[in-house]
């Protein structure tokens, strides 16, 4: 029987994103300057609606001009803290992990607001 990973949120985490990026390889975005709040992210926006933190991991960096060499969405997960989520990947190259909470919501929750359960996983 598989196990699903289970991590407690530490703390409170608001969601900045309205409509969130969603970006295929190739995919061009313009970009904000870095965020010392943000490290290794940056603001980026696809000229329509839709903007979103992206890791500078996923982008090729030209000045402003950021060009996805890899599939991503910008979608975070608010979550309160004392929050049991089911963590389902963690990102590479940047300090989040795409989790689901337990009404089935997805999206990216930094490491750092995130601590192991006392459970260490849940039957799948």
């Amino acid at each position: 029987m598989l196990r699903a990973i289970t991590v407690t949120a530490s703390r409170d985490v608001e969601v900045v994103d309205a409509l969130p990026l969603t970006l295929q390889p190739g995919d061009q975005v313009s970009l904000s300057d870095p965020d010392p709040e943000r490290p290794g992210y940056r603001w980026a926006s696809d000229g329509g609606l839709c903007s979103g933190w992206v890791p500078e991991a996923v982008l090729t960096i030209r000045d402003r001009l950021g060009i996805a060499r890899s599939e991503y969405c910008s979608q975070e997960l608010a979550v309160e803290a004392g929050q049991v989520l089911r963590l389902m990947w963690r990102g590479e190259g940047f300090p989040a992990s795409w989790c689901e909470s337990s009404d089935g919501e997805r999206g990216w929750v930094p490491d750092d607001a995130l601590a192991p359960s006392a459970d260490p996983g849940v039957d799948a």
